[in-house]
């Protein structure tokens, strides 16, 4: 590094161009000009130094020294150095004598003979040259550094053509997702231009390129270039990805986390012993003591809903975990409303309902980048551990990698049932997690959260019942004298007419819905002050429903039994409910996860226990379609329908045949209803 000085000619950069210092006009007035357009204006000396000590100016050399720009010590070999040094005597030893031949051979002649180095006392124009670089430079030494390296012939033997050429097929074959060698491009490369040279004179043909030179133009694509070309832009990012500023969080509940991930394991039916299929989990973590605040398991897809419950669960004290789990040893400390929520963008996470959720506990929600995985990378990590904790190595597993399967067969090696894995994660998340040091912490995430937080300081909703209310998912509706038509359901009460007739006849409301029991909905008063809970009008058919049922309920009544109504949609779930039961018996699948899907979307965690859920039947997934589950309690006829209803099961004649004749038409009916179902 050169010095400088605040003195008149010496140039400096500053407001983003090359300024000169002209003149001091006064002690304390500069006059500077810009270089490209002449053009000069007055500074104060104080505001010069200024901006040069908080780095907005910086000096530049008389001329940009080629040998050496920027380099430091460190980036020249001892030898280089030293030579470095060699030079910077001969070049000391002249600096303040006028450049005379007369005055220069004498003195390199004495000072070589004493100091013996180089192999012979150099010349005039040599130190001459010498002496001009370390002036031009600000008396900087590495100028004087040797440059051998750049020595010989700077000019390519191959055409621009022949370049061009190589690097267009690098870019077609070797920058490409096939990701071919360098031999590839080569053999192609030749073929091209052998290809070229039939057509050409002798005279004129290309020189056939070689290996050297293919690998050399390879070399000179940037790292990150090339890695984007051969394995995709996404996969560049990860791996070049610059930790710049990191997030840092000072308490529990600044900051939290959530995501989800299929488990690799399959599970089985409770009352069945039938694999049902792999559930999914989703997981809410804090940032600062790497504590779980909730977590939500079932056959329900990764959807609002299953966000809705992991929330809920993480929002309040999990006072009942030991007395559902007797086996789970520690408390569960850790709950309650934090302060930001981080979410990548599945499309569940991009819903009005989760913000309105959000902004009304005072939740900020950070969208991660796409693709960038390390942005939440504390769950993402605590997905990936407890699946091998749990899953991999368990009777069942499906293994994250196929090729580790081999001959294994998950579904018939299943031996887990769902109520056993619901107490196993807690076990896992309560009793090993928690209490295992930390390795990033150096200490138990149980402990670190004990020791950062008081009781009093943690946040909760201030009315759980309330807490339901902003969880549910949003929408709005008119209230008229009919009450709110919901999925062609009807909710009404006294407490809405109070209301019409107080602000009208037909009023438009908010409704928050629970998509997991539409037998009731929650009703906001237009001042948003007052809530309603409204119970649907078909409540008999619709208690402990969910939204899901409820859609193939109506398809199935619409396609076989030819109505579209309350009543048909009871009847086709009890049908529903029976066709389930006989699926489950006559153990035809290898999965039934849609099977155990119908059956329910809620798991321990919040049981229902109004009576219509315990008479309530199974799923009605098509045999070959529903494979997806949770535990399913037997189905009873309703003694109102008998077995009269079992010619409407039977299939249009256009149906596929799939299986023996008892079970063709029970298929056929059901697998339209299953067909187009993606929620």
């Amino acid at each position: 590094m050169a010095t400088s000085a605040f003195r008149a000619g010496a140039e400096i950069f500053i407001d983003g161009s090359v300024h000169i210092l002209l003149r001091k006009i006064s002690d304390a007035i500069w006059q500077i000009e810009e270089k490209n357009s002449r053009r000069i204006k007055e500074v104060t000396d104080d505001f010069l130094r200024l901006q040069y000590v908080s780095g907005k100016l910086i000096f530049l050399t008389g001329k940009m020294i080629p040998d050496a720009p920027g380099k430091s010590y460190r980036d020249v070999s001892k030898e280089a150095f030293e030579i470095a040094k060699v030079r910077r005597a001969y070049v000391m030893a002249v600096i303040d004598l006028p450049a005379s031949k007369e005055l220069f051979v004498p003195i390199a002649e004495q000072l070589w003979t004493k100091i013996g180095q180089p192999v012979r006392s150099p010349s005039f124009s040599t130190v001459m040259r010498w002496r001009a670089t370390f002036i031009a430079s600000g008396r900087d030494i590495m100028s004087l550094v040797p440059n051998d390296g750049k020595k010989g012939n700077r000019t390519s033997r191959y055409s621009q053509e022949i370049l061009d050429l190589v690097n267009g097929v690098i870019e077609e074959k070797y920058l490409s997702l096939e990701r071919k060698t360098i031999q590839d491009v080569l053999d192609e490369v030749t073929i091209r231009v052998q290809r070229e040279n039939d057509l050409r004179p002798t005279s004129l043909r290309l020189p056939l390129p070689t290996r050297r030179l293919v690998t050399r133009l390879v070399e000179a694509i940037p790292a990150f270039d090339k890695y984007a070309g051969r394995y995709g832009r996404a996969a560049a990012m990860q791996k070049f990805r610059s930790v710049q500023g990191h997030r840092i969080t000072t308490a529990p509940l600044d900051r939290a986390e959530i995501d989800h991930t299929p488990l690799d394991l399959m599970v089985l039916d409770d009352r069945t012993g039938l694999p049902l299929g792999r559930p999914f989990v989703t997981a809410c973590i804090d940032d600062y003591s790497r504590c779980i605040l909730g977590i939500f398991i079932s056959f329900e897809p990764p959807s609002y809903l299953t966000v809705a419950r992991c929330l809920r669960d993480a929002f309040l004290p999990k006072t009942w975990l030991q007395e559902r789990y007797s086996k789970v040893s520690h408390s569960w400390d850790a709950h309650g409303v934090m302060r930001e929520l981080v979410v990548d963008n599945g499309a569940e996470f991009h819903s009005d309902s989760l913000e309105a959720a959000c902004w009304s506990l005072g939740i900020e929600i950070h969208y991660a980048p796409r693709k960038t995985g390390w942005f939440k990378a504390k769950i993402e990590r605590f997905l990936g551990s407890m699946n091998r904790g749990i899953a991999h190595g368990t009777p069942g597993t499906t293994f994250s990698n196929i090729f580790e399967k081999d001959e294994y067969d998950p579904s018939k090696h299943a031996v887990i049932r769902l109520s056993v894995l619901q107490e196993m994660i807690r076990i896992w998340v309560v009793d090993y997690y928690h209490q295992k040091p930390h390795r990033t912490l150096g200490a138990p995430p149980a402990l670190m959260w004990a020791s950062s937080i008081r009781p009093e300081d943690i946040l909760v909703p201030d009315d759980p019942a309330r807490l339901d209310a902003i969880l549910g998912r949003a929408e709005g509706r008119v209230l008229s004298h009919r009450g709110i038509e919901l999925d062609g359901l009807f909710y009404n009460s006294p407490e809405l007419t109070g209301l019409r007739m107080r602000h009208g006849d037909r009023l438009d409301v908010e409704i928050r819905i629970d998509d997991s029991d539409i037998g009731k909905i929650i009703v906001l008063a237009p001042d948003k002050m007052r809530m309603f809970e409204v119970r649907c009008l078909s409540f008999e058919y619709a208690d402990g429903l969910s939204r899901w049922q409820h859609k193939v309920c109506k398809r199935f009544a619409a396609n076989h039994l030819g109505k579209s109504n309350p009543m048909a949609w009871l009847k086709a779930k009890e049908t529903i409910a029976r066709i389930i039961d006989e699926e489950f018996a006559h153990k035809r699948r290898k999965s039934a996860k849609r099977l155990a899907r119908y059956q329910s979307v809620e798991t321990v965690q919040l049981p229902k226990t109004s009576p219509s859920l315990a008479k309530q039947a199974p799923s009605a997934a098509t045999p070959d379609e529903a494979p997806e589950a949770a535990p399913f309690p037997t189905s009873e006829r309703s003694p109102e329908h008998p077995s009269a209803e079992t010619p409407a099961l039977k299939s249009p004649s256009k149906a596929k045949k799939r299986f023996a004749p008892v079970i063709r038409d029970r298929s056929a009916a059901m697998s339209m209803d299953f067909a187009d179902d993606k929620n």
